[in-house]
This record gives C-alpha cells, sequence and structure tokens, in this order.
C-alpha cells in the first residue's frame, strides 16, 4: 500500500494560482480592471522575485498591490538563523499570519477551526472558529486584515487527530488508501481509496472504528469496461494472479523508467513472462487487468480503461518499475494455480504496437528538426540500417568478449551504443571504426562472464534451497543484487550451509533508519536540536575560524556562459553558523583544528567536502575513533530513546587513530535490527551502509572477521538529541556511530579494506595504515587519551 498525506502550508495557499488558461489571452482582456501602466509593469517586469509577476498576473492586481500581498504573507518569516540561541519572542498575536494561527491553536484550541488565505473577490485571510467567530478574533485582533468565519464541524485540532487516527485504522485494517487530507475550510477529512469503503462502514458497524460524519472516502471509479465472463468449462489458464486492491488511483511513477521488452507465454496454465536480462516469473496483473479468454484460439488479458489487449505467446513491451514497485505485493487474489514466482506488471503493450508508436515519435522528432517528413524519413532509415548493425555488433561483442565487457545497450531510437567494459580495455579496442562516433563507454568493475556466473550460480542455490528473491545483475556496480522476500530465511539458509555466497553477491534491502521520536519538547521549534552544540565552550573561536577559511565551492553559469566554475569563497553568516555547528557535532575543538592545520590537515575544509569529494585523510579527521576490531557481542533487539535498534560490542586489534587502546572494547549503536512491528511481532531491518547482524550473509558480523572502524562518540551523542531529544543519549561510557559516507569496512583474505557500500572504494590495509600515520600523530597526547 502506498500512501500519501495532502497537507497545504500558508506558502503554497499563498502563491496557489487559478487556472493558467488566462494566460493565453492578452492582459487587457483577461484583466480589464488594470490600467496600461499597470500592465506594462506586470508584462515587462524588471523586480528581483518573478512570483511577484505571476501572482499580478494571476489575480489582476498590480505589481505593487502584489508585492504588498506577498510582504503580508512573508511576514514574520526569519530566514536562516544567523546568529546562536534561540529566535527573539513573538510580538502581538497578529504581527503575522503565521503568528496568529499560533496563539489560536494554543489559546482557542476548542474552537479555532483554522484561517487560510482568500485571494479574491477581496483579499485577506480568514480566520475560522466552530463558533462565538467574531467576538473570539477581535480578542486578538483588529487589523481587517483578518476576518471571522463560522465554520461547522471539527476544530483545527480535532480535524488532524481526526485524519491521524483514521489513517492508522486504515492500516492496521489493512485497506488500501491513496491519500489523506484534511481541509480547514470545509471542515472534512478526505481520504482517497483504492477500493470499496464497504469494508470500512462493516468496522465501524462492529465498533473497531470510530468514523465521525466529516470523514468522507472517495472510492474509485467502477472501471468503464467489463471484465469478460470466463466461458465454462474453460481450463486453459489456471489462474489469474492480480493485486488484491486497485493501484490506479495512486501517482505513477514510470517517468524516466526504460521499457522492457519481453515474451508473454503460456505454460502449465500460467502466463509466464520472459523479459530481457530477467529471469522467467509469473505475471502478477493490477485490477485494471483482466483476463480475455473469448477467443477459443487465443487467450488474452484485457486492459478494463482501453479496451487494448495483449496475448499469450507472443512479444509484449513492459512498463519499466521503480526499485520499490519490483517487489510483488502481499495482497493478492487469484495465485491458487499459479503460485509464482511473480513479476509485477504496471503496464504492457504489444512489441508490434510499441515498435509503430516509437518509429512514429522518432519521425516526428526528426521531421521538427529536418524541416520535412521526406529528409525525416531518409535519415530514420539510415539510423535504423546502423541499429541492424549495432546489434549484430553487440551480440557478436557480448558472446567473444565478455571477460571485459558487462554489457553493450542500443539506443534504437537514435541508433547509438552505449559500452559497459572493464579497464583492462579501451572502447577504441572494442569498436569498430565505422561505428566511433556513435559508441559511448565507461569503465565498470566486472565483466559479463564474472557477473551471468554469479548470478547463475545463486539463482540455482536460492531455487535448490527453496528461497524466493529477486536477482538481477547492476553492471555499473559490479555486482548481483540478491533482495530475498524473507531475509530471516535467507540468514537461515546460510548459518545451515545451503547458500554459499559468490564474492560478486549483495544483499539488496528495505533501509531501516534510525527512529525519529515526534512527540518530544524539542519539536516545538526546529532550532533546538542545535542549541546544546552552541553552549560549546569554543563554539565563537572556531566559528571564526570558519568565517575567515575560503573553501571551493560550485557557482552557476554566469550570463552568456554554459558552464559552471569553482570558486574560492568565505560562508555568509549563515552558513558560517551551520558549519561550525557540524564540526561541533563531529567533536571537533579549537585545539583539535589547530593541531590538524599545523599538520597541514584542515577539518573546516574536509567537513565541506565530505560528500563527494572526500579522500582518505578528509574522512580520517572527522572520525574521533579509527580502529580495526573484530564483533565480540551483537545486541541485535536493544531499541532505545536514542533512535538506534542494536548494539555491537567490539575489541580493539590495532588503534589507528584516537585514544581506544588494543583490547580495549568499543560499544556501537546502529539503526539495523529488530524492531516491533504493528502487529506486535519482531522484525529485522537493515540500515543502509551498515554491516548485516544476522549471521551467514553477506557483510555480515561474523565472529572472527575484521573492520576498519571510523567511529565518533560526539556525533552519537549529537545524533541522540536530534533524534530522541534531551537524556536520550546512553552515558555509561563511550557510545559511538561510524561517520557518514565511511561506513565499516571488512578486511579480506587479502588484507583488502572492502566497505560495506559501494563507495567508497576499497584500499589495501596497509596502504590505509601509511596515510593514517599523519593524521594519528598530529594530535597532542595527554596521558593516554588523544584529544
Amino acid at each position: 500500500m502506498k500512501s500519501k498525506y495532502l497537507t497545504a502550508s500558508l506558502l503554497s495557499l499563498a502563491f496557489a494560482q487559478p487556472a493558467l488558461a488566462q494566460d493565453e489571452k492578452p492582459l487587457s482582456q483577461t484583466c480589464p480592471n488594470l490600467t496600461a501602466e499597470e500592465i506594462d509593469g506586470i508584462e515587462n517586469f524588471t523586480g528581483e522575485f518573478g512570483e511577484t509577476a505571476i501572482y499580478a498576473r494571476s489575480y489582476c492586481v498590480s505589481v505593487e498591490e502584489a508585492h504588498r500581498r506577498i510582504e503580508i504573507q512573508l511576514r514574520g518569516s526569519t530566514g536562516p538563523r544567523t546568529e546562536p540561541g534561540p529566535p527573539p519572542p513573538p510580538g502581538a498575536p497578529d504581527d503575522s499570519i503565521g503568528n496568529l494561527q499560533m496563539v489560536l491553536r494554543e489559546q482557542e484550541a476548542d474552537t479555532f477551526a483554522g484561517l487560510w488565505i482568500q485571494h479574491e473577490p477581496a483579499y485577506g485571510v480568514a480566520v475560522a472558529f466552530t463558533r462565538d467567530a467574531a467576538v473570539t478574533l477581535a480578542k486578538y485582533t483588529s487589523d481587517p486584515l483578518f476576518f471571522p468565519v463560522e465554520r461547522a464541524g471539527p476544530s483545527l485540532i480535532e480535524l488532524r487527530a481526526t485524519q491521524d487516527r483514521v489513517v492508522n485504522d486504515l492500516n492496521r485494517l489493512g485497506i488500501n488508501w491513496y491519500g489523506a487530507g484534511g481541509n480547514v475550510t470545509t471542515g472534512k477529512v478526505e481520504i482517497d481509496l483504492g477500493q470499496s469503503a464497504d469494508p470500512i462502514r462493516e468496522a465501524a458497524a462492529r465498533g473497531e472504528i470510530d468514523l465521525p460524519d466529516y470523514v468522507i472516502f472517495n472510492e474509485p471509479n467502477p472501471f468503464p469496461i467489463a471484465a469478460p465472463p470466463i466461458p465454462a468449462g474453460d481450463a486453459r489458464v489456471s489462474s489469474f494472479p492480480q493485486f488484491a486492491n486497485r493501484t490506479d488511483g495512486g501517482i505513477s511513477t514510470l517517468v524516466g523508467v526504460p521499457d522492457v521488452p519481453a515474451r508473454l507465454e503460456l505454460r502449465d496454465g500460467c502466463l509466464w513472462l520472459e523479459p530481457e536480462g530477467e529471469e522467467p516469473k509469473i505475471a502478477i496483473w493490477e485490477q485494471s487487468e483482466a483476463l480475455d479468454l473469448t477467443d477459443p484460439d487465443r487467450v488474452a488479458v484485457m486492459n478494463r480503461f482501453s479496451g487494448a489487449k495483449v496475448y499469450a505467446d507472443s512479444d509484449v513491451v513492459l512498463m519499466g518499475l521503480q526499485p520499490g514497485e519490483v517487489t510483488p505485493p502481499s495482497n493478492t487474489i487469484g495465485t491458487a494455480g499459479c503460485p509464482g514466482p511473480y513479476r509485477v506488471v504496471r503496464g504492457i503493450v504489444p512489441r508490434d504496437i510499441w515498435d509503430a508508436q516509437r518509429k512514429e515519435a522518432a519521425l516526428s522528432d526528426r521531421e521538427r528538426e529536418l524541416g520535412s517528413r521526406a529528409a525525416a524519413e531518409t535519415d530514420y532509415a539510415a539510423d535504423m540500417a546502423r541499429f541492424a548493425e549495432l546489434q549484430a555488433w553487440r551480440d557478436g561483442m557480448m558472446m567473444e568478449r565478455g571477460d571485459v565487457v558487462a554489457q553493450i545497450y542500443i539506443d534504437e531510437g537514435q541508433a547509438t551504443a552505449h559500452v559497459f567494459h572493464t579497464e583492462a580495455v579501451t572502447l577504441d579496442s572494442l569498436v569498430r571504426h565505422e561505428f566511433r562516433s556513435f559508441v559511448t563507454g565507461q569503465e565498470v568493475p566486472q565483466g559479463a562472464n564474472a557477473l551471468n556466473a554469479a548470478r547463475d550460480d545463486i539463482s540455482a542455490q536460492l531455487a535448490e534451497a527453496g528461497i524466493e528473491a529477486d536477482v538481477r545483475i547492476s553492471e555499473i556496480e559490479g555486482f548481483v543484487r540478491v533482495s530475498p522476500s524473507d531475509i530471516a530465511a535467507l540468514s537461515q539458509a546460510g548459518v545451515d550451509g545451503r547458500l554459499k555466497f559468490p564474492p560478486l553477491v549483495r544483499l539488496e534491502i528495505a533501509n531501516q533508519s534510525a527512529v525519529y521520536q515526534q512527540d518530544i519538547p524539542i519539536r516545538r521549534d526546529p532550532e533546538a536540536i542545535w542549541y546544546p552544540l552552541e553552549a560549546h565552550p569554543d563554539f565563537a573561536a572556531i566559528r571564526a575560524l570558519v568565517e575567515d577559511t575560503p573553501i571551493m565551492r560550485p557557482e552557476p553559469p554566469r550570463p552568456g556562459e554554459t558552464e559552471g566554475r569553482w570558486v574560492a569563497s568565505k560562508p555568509s553568516r549563515a552558513a558560517s553558523l551551520e558549519q561550525t555547528h557540524f564540526l561541533i557535532a563531529y567533536g571537533q575543538t579549537l585545539e583539535r583544528i589547530e593541531d590538524l592545520r599545523r599538520a597541514g590537515f584542515d577539518p573546516i575544509e574536509a567537513m565541506e567536502a565530505i560528500n563527494g569529494r572526500a579522500t582518505v585523510e578528509k574522512r580520517a579527521m572527522l572520525a574521533t575513533d579509527i580502529v580495526i576490531a573484530e564483533p565480540v557481542g551483537i545486541d541485535i533487539f536493544d531499541n532505545g530513546p536514542d533512535g538506534f535498534a542494536s548494539s555491537v560490542r567490539w575489541r580493539v586489534i590495532e588503534t589507528l587513530s584516537g585514544s581506544a587502546a588494543p583490547g580495549s572494547e568499543l560499544r556501537q549503536r546502529l539503526a539495523s535490527g529488530e524492531r516491533d512491528n504493528d502487529e506486535g511481532e519482531r522484525v529485522y531491518g537493515q540500515g543502509g551502509d551498515e554491516p548485516v547482524l544476522l549471521p551467514g550473509l553477506p557483510n555480515s558480523l561474523e565472529p572472527g572477521s575484521r573492520w576498519v572502524l571510523h567511529l565518533n562518540d560526539a556525533l552519537y551523542r549529537h545524533m541522540s538529541h536530534v533524534q530522541g531529544g534531551e537524556g536520550a543519549a546512553r552515558t555509561e561510557g563511550r557510545w559511538f556511530v561510524s561517520i557518514p559516507w565511511m561506513p565499516p569496512s571488512l578486511i579480506d583474505e587479502s588484507e583488502m579494506v572492502r566497505p560495506v557500500s559501494l563507495y567508497p572504494e576499497p584500499i589495501e590495509l596497509s596502504e590505509l595504515r601509511e596515510r593514517l600515520v599523519p593524521i594519528a600523530r598530529s594530535f597532542r597526547v595527554i596521558g593516554k587519551e588523544a584529544k
């Protein structure tokens, strides 16, 4: 089930535009109330913010009036904070729209029903109450900008609480819904469903859910075309697996995803798909598709919106899937005779129709570019001839050079190719001279032979072990991705020895993040997470260094230029405040920064470069402790107010930087681990860029394994405060997290240090040791503890 909340902020209401059809006519016609001078001011607007002219055009007001209204709407907005400490307290209740809303929520919670900006016919802010609107509003403002509205129904707090409660109830009942929103102007909660509302009403009748009369369910419209009846006695198809709920009302995510040619076949009573580059699987269809057996000679699937059909034993093209759409739904129907494994279908057309559509689109593009249909057809014919030659070349290359070529993709529309090849060969050595200007390439870690062998190996093992998983090759990453339907079963198969993962196999598991607690005091002020950092004794001194440090930053192209540039510049006051926050969150002190600078390193620059321009040395500057360690204990269910799910105890084997002594133990908190789900079941989730805590899997924390850890205890304390508020961090001894962009790295048999994520790239342990020595030596040591 996919869902989203539909909410409207003040700014979105402020800049909401009416229908833009008026833009197609001259302003003198669409806005006859404007003078010629006012029209000229809109059409030839030279002010700083283009939104002003857009607003003026949309609502037929002068630029000056538009500016006045926008200033009202932005009144009270403070922009980025530039100085430490909480913002100044608000003034009078009606100093700004936002402040009045906040005051009324607190002081008139029982009757305040919300406020909204009214643009037409008269500009103002409607302030709604469930009763006594005029009298109540007069207690807080006499500004004519605000006018009272009596609106029956729930208060604003009741409206929001009902929305949240009903959504939770729908999730608990397994109801399929797409969107939910509380409308303050009508006092209604509207929920868009992907199924009939009958189960909800039945649950309400049984007392399982409370439904106020202001909750409205929008059920999906019936399909315009009925499903064809199945002829009596027709047993050609055993069953027709489908989603149990409708999906046509959700947001489409197919844009930008490549289409996938496939073969649709009727095999043993089931409709199988053989997509290019994928393993054959049984098709599972959306509710908008229906089995059609009206033709005794051909099995078809009909779209209930258009009536279009695809036929069994024919070539088809599947619309591409986003990663979140690949996994079949848990709630299905019609699966008894065709139990899987399944390939999700979210759009399908016959191959000949797809080819014709692509050809026409290509001809239309060429006609616009070349100026005539004849020229377009000539150019298209030449491209198609080259396309056929490129296909033959690709087939031969994949057969002969799979040791160094991972894949060759051909763009049929342009008759060009892109080659994924290893560093062992150059692109020129692979491509025929006459094709060279039509072929591009890039280096990847592995050739197709190694990737195919790993895929075939793990696929066979999974089938033998009875483990359902999606297996696919990622040429760019150089890995085979395995996405299991049951991670615990996969782990047990690994422990039992029924699975032996090839080196090129990596797991792909839905990411589990740390828990961000909502109902805690610091959420009342979005800046409160930074206040403890601003109390650090070195805050002012570190900020002074930040403000005096030019950093290379990208700038957009200048007028008349097409490429941007990197320019050394000092930060603004707001930027320096933010940078200082992060430096202190990572445990930087004035003395530590000065020590590193004397040694030729700069943590201020390193912090700026961490996302995309980091090096071994820059990452090391941001870790309080870098060690080689082995896991000696895992508490996989160790949920706490700090937001993390588990804890790992490490025994230090070697200290590369910091104060942790060999033989001592360190404790790390992770987002990975077990949590109780809504049904009370304990379920394992995998955090991003973290080792796997379940045994028997790639990148598992196996006993005796050695890891390089870039740890930070100060960052743990800050993250705990952000996620859980005051007192959430554990205080008995030192607790750590890994620094971002430098995940734990397994040391393999060849002494290569391999991060659990794709980046950074592996490095030899000897080189890592050598490059970290200057960092470790730069810190002054007092007693046994490095600062």
